[in-house]
């Protein structure tokens, strides 16, 4: 596994891969203005959640949403 963000250096290989892939996914839904607020620099805490089997991925914004296990988010 490639170098990962500080920030998530807790999670295993499997979690961190599924936070990037949903990330990428979850940054081509948005609008090219909406994505400024979200880049990865602009993550600031990923939670592991064991009950909702996700990870809560939280911005500066004050934003956070749960990337899901199934590669979804909400």
């Amino acid at each position: 596994m490639s170098k990962k963000l500080p920030l998530a250096k807790h999670l295993s290989d499997s979690e961190y891969q599924l936070l990037m892939e949903v990330y990428a996914n979850h940054n081509r839904s948005m609008g090219l203005d909406e994505r400024k607020k979200f880049t990865l620099s602009d993550i600031v805490r990923v939670r592991r959640n064991v009950k909702e089997r996700c990870l809560e991925v939280y911005y500066k914004s004050g934003d956070w949403w749960r990337y899901a296990a199934d590669g979804t988010w909400y």
